[in-house]
């Protein structure tokens, strides 16, 4: 698995989340429009599966080599209004999401920068 191509992603992924959140906080006011959500982690576990942890690796399905090609799905909340003119952004929701999404981007940092440092580690000795 192509650990450093799926970190990549990731990131990338956190970045598409923070401008759509940034949007949504920007559109909070906007007559009839529809937060937006960045679905990744739910298509990245169907394409992992969710039982790899009980199977053998003698399965070419098992572990999958492809899942730097998942692309983030980004979706519009239909279900809810929360305001009479049809807007749904809740102000709270979206500050929420933003600060997880930065705990999430800082977490993916921190790990690519340990992975990073123990092949330099690895290089220099």
């Amino acid at each position: 698995m192509d650990t450093y191509g799926l970190l990549k992603t990731a990131m990338q992924v956190a970045n598409t989340r923070s401008e759509l959140i940034s949007t949504n906080i920007a559109n909070v006011n906007t007559t009839n429009y529809k937060a937006k959500r960045v679905e990744f982690e739910s298509e990245l576990q169907k394409a992992i599966g969710q039982n790899d942890f009980h199977l053998k690796t003698t399965n070419k399905n098992h572990l999958r080599n492809d899942v730097t090609s998942i692309q983030p799905v980004v979706k519009e909340n239909q279900t809810s209004s929360v305001k009479e003119n049809g807007n749904n952004v809740d102000l709270d929701v979206e500050m929420l999401n933003q600060a997880t999404n930065g705990l999430y981007y800082n977490a993916l940092t921190a790990q690519l920068n340990g992975r990073l440092k123990m092949m330099n580690y690895v290089l220099s000795n």
